[in-house]
């Protein structure tokens, strides 16, 4: 024991501390505390550190960031050997760390791979690539945006909606134009998503967001959309904010045009539902023979003995895409007398068509296939579609003429139906008046001409005198539409500073009898326009492959202005089959295998790929789905 009186002895009272610690063990210096020990262990990296002033009792708390529930006090001084325990049981460590070592493994592979083919090659991080893609993006558009600076004429634009596997909104936009040297062009200018509501007005302001960055307000022409209400909306209000600023040419009377390809696969599946029970038949008897491998070679056999030489398989349709129902009909017919002898020879198969069905069954192949060739023609991408509109949708409309006054009822019913779905997206309300830029396009194109315009007429409105005056009107607006790229290219040199303003001449001397002379002369001797020129020379023949872009690039001098207005009509798409190829790519970047890009870099990957490879991909599993689908067969 310690002598008290040993203690009021000494002289200082760091010996009282001294003597105090040896006889209490575990008190610290009050006077020095305890600095805590730095967490130098790998195994607080699996812990989350909470600070001590957010607990009850003062101390910090250690939580695992895997399972997020095991919780320990942060403290060195107890050691981490519950850390490491808990670690060895966490399931979700466990995971974690299976998975990170998968991705190690992937990785070292990839480059031992790499390392094989090229002893040289330098491996790079995810980021690093990332890093150089943008780059690379952000070179092609700055040279794009030089390219639609110096774009001589107008720019058309087509736009759709596509929604992707994680149910994002994407809206895709695409500049159509034909260049200084004359050829038909198209990039993809942006794949941006658009938050909900996908309202019009809503695409409206992204739109003009975009047009805006690419300086190209004061370029556009013409839109190309789809059917959708939102879409109708979209272009009203686009239309009226660049009209109001006076961008549009004609007050934007040639803005909009509906999806050329869109309007007819509404008109034919409206027409096929008329005559639905005709086609479930040879739909029924496709299904039944691709049922089963068996059932393949039993048929294959009757078609043998049906001396039936054509060696296309049968094809079975998808009822939303009308064209594989065309498909499907057409190779039905060339196995025609091998269904019948399947009858004969496989009691189970009760589906035949009788003779007058089959006689049914070709004219709603006959009354397809025209349908099915112009929608392949106005989907073409590498020529002007524009100017084969008119002829084309002519065509429609005498072949539903002729399917209502045809003696077949199924037929009339058909036609009736389509004719109603025609006159709804390619009539105005009046009944008589089409699309008159796509007449436009027709008189610019020299194999055609204002005599086939005419004649056209003619057969749809079956009056000479009316077609005449139809005809009249056409040429009188196409003549406004010449004026009114003259008046913009004036307007243009009026601005030069270097020149005095005609608007303030006139402000200044509004009333001078000085150009009285100018004005008789101008009257004495009118001068014909550069339309009349082009009238005058007349039509090619019809024979003659014609390139239209090479014609009116070989005469821009002796037509003038004219050659600029057709080549801002000629480069108006049809369809929007640019910007739904763009969802080709579209699908293969966003799948569900990755889907988590963001937004920017989705757009940065497409339209580098659109700007670099153009639209080419590989279709090789755009080929009929149908042909890999279990079907019920009825029994």
């Amino acid at each position: 024991m310690v002598d008290v009186e040993e203690l009021e002895d000494g002289n200082s009272i760091t010996g009282v501390d001294d003597v105090v610690r040896d006889v209490v063990p575990g008190v610290s210096d009050p006077l020095h505390p305890r600095k805590p020990h730095k967490k130098r262990s790998p195994v607080w990296k699996e812990f989350l550190v909470t600070g001590g002033s957010l607990t009850i009792d003062g101390k910090e708390r250690a939580t695992c960031i895997h399972c997020k529930t095991a919780t320990f006090i942060a403290d060195s001084h107890y050691g981490t050997k519950n850390l490491h325990m808990h670690l060895a049981k966490c399931n979700a460590y466990k995971t974690s760390l299976g998975r990170n070592d998968r991705v190690q493994v992937a990785h070292s592979t990839n480059r031992l791979i790499h390392t094989y083919l090229n002893s040289q090659v330098k491996t790079i991080t995810r980021n690093t690539a990332k890093a150089d893609c943008l780059k690379l993006h952000k070179s092609l558009k700055a040279d794009l945006v030089k390219i639609f600076k110096n774009v001589p004429e107008r720019i058309c634009l087509t736009a759709d909606m596509w929604t992707s596997c994680t149910t994002e909104g994407y809206l895709c936009l695409t500049a159509h134009y034909v260049g200084a040297s004359w050829n038909l062009s198209s990039k993809v200018l942006n794949f941006c998503n658009i938050e909900t509501p996908h309202t019009g007005y809503e695409m409206y302001s992204v739109v003009s967001g975009l047009l805006k960055k690419w300086n190209i307000e004061n370029k556009i022409f013409f839109i190309t959309l789809d059917n959708a209400a939102s879409n109708a909306k979209m272009q009203d209000y686009l239309r009226e904010s660049l009209d109001d600023r006076g961008l549009l040419l004609n007050k934007g009377c040639f803005f909009h045009v509906r999806c050329a390809a869109r309007v007819l696969n509404l008109i034919v599946r409206d027409g096929l539902h008329m005559v639905k029970h005709i086609v479930r038949k040879i739909r029924i008897s496709v299904k039944y023979v691709k049922h089963s491998e068996s059932r393949k070679k039993n048929f294959k056999l009757c078609a043998t003995l049906a001396a039936i030489t054509e060696t296309k398989a049968l094809w079975l349709d998808v009822p939303t895409r009308w064209n594989s129902t065309f498909m499907m009909l057409d190779r039905a017919i060339m196995y025609r007398a091998a269904f019948k002898e399947l009858k004969n020879i496989d009691s189970l198969y009760k589906y035949f068509s009788e003779p007058d069905e089959w006689d049914k069954i070709e004219k709603v192949r006959d009354v397809l296939e025209p349908f099915c060739d112009i929608t392949n023609l106005f989907s073409g991408r590498d020529y002007p579609t524009s100017n084969l509109y008119f002829e084309n949708v002519w065509r429609i409309v005498m072949l539903l003429k002729d399917m209502v006054d045809g003696e077949d009822s199924d037929m009339r019913i058909m036609g009736r139906c389509m004719q109603d779905k025609f006159d709804k997206y390619w009539l105005y309300p009046d009944g008589d008046d089409y699309n008159t830029l796509f007449a436009f396009a027709m008189i610019l194109d020299p194999l055609y001409n204002k005599q086939t315009l005419k004649y056209c007429y003619e057969k749809i409105f079956e009056d000479d005198e009316k077609a005449s005056l139809k005809v009249h009107d056409v040429l009188f607006k196409l003549e406004r539409l010449l004026n009114d790229y003259t008046t913009t290219k004036n307007n243009i040199l009026a601005q030069n500073p270097s020149l005095p303003s005609a608007k303030s001449s006139n402000r200044k001397r509004k009333f001078d009898l000085g150009n009285i002379e100018n004005e008789e002369s101008v009257c004495a001797a009118p001068m014909k326009s550069m339309l009349d020129v082009y009238l005058e020379d007349g039509k090619l023949d019809r024979n003659v492959n014609l390139n239209i872009l090479e014609f009116w690039k070989v005469n821009k001098s002796k037509y003038g202005e004219l050659a600029h207005v057709a080549r801002d009509i000629l480069s108006v798409p049809l369809t929007t089959v640019a910007s739904e190829s763009t969802f080709s790519i579209g699908g293969r970047i966003l799948n569900k295998w990755r889907s988590s890009y963001l937004p920017e870099n989705v757009d940065a990957l497409i339209t580098s790929r659109s700007w670099l490879h153009g639209y080419e991909v590989n279709d090789e599993e755009e080929e009929f789905i149908g042909e890999d689908v279990e079907w019920n067969i009825p029994t």
